[in-house]
């Protein structure tokens, strides 16, 4: 009987470990994710807010492409730290998108003389 509640101490300890240096693995990962986060959208920020251009037209396309970007970017942190295979295909397709998109307003930048 000893040697059950022993066996049973020993692997529940073991269970408890492993989930622990499991979430504390999950918890740095989510952390340098947060922190590639933060300082993505920094970037993006202040490229938005300098962001100009000679008439409002202009303005707004150099601006959305700044936003495209980061919106670029932060996928690509998901798809480094995520996990979720619904949520990589989300970010995959963010990159797509905004990649045209970001491909269009340049092109009609320059054929306005942006």
């Amino acid at each position: 009987m000893m040697i059950r509640k022993t066996t049973f101490l020993a692997v529940a300890i073991a269970l408890t470990l492993g989930v622990a240096t499991a979430s504390a693995q999950s918890g740095d990962h989510n952390m340098m994710a947060m922190n590639d986060y933060m300082a993505v959208m920094k970037k993006m920020d202040q490229a938005m807010m300098t962001a100009k251009g000679a008439t409002a037209d202009q303005t707004f396309a150099r601006k959305m492409i700044a936003h495209h970007r980061g919106a670029i970017e932060m996928s690509q942190i998901q798809l480094r730290h995520g996990t979720d295979a619904e949520a990589k295909r989300l970010a995959q397709k963010t990159i797509d998108e905004n990649t045209k998109g970001i491909a269009e307003m340049e092109s009609w930048l320059k054929s306005h003389g942006g």
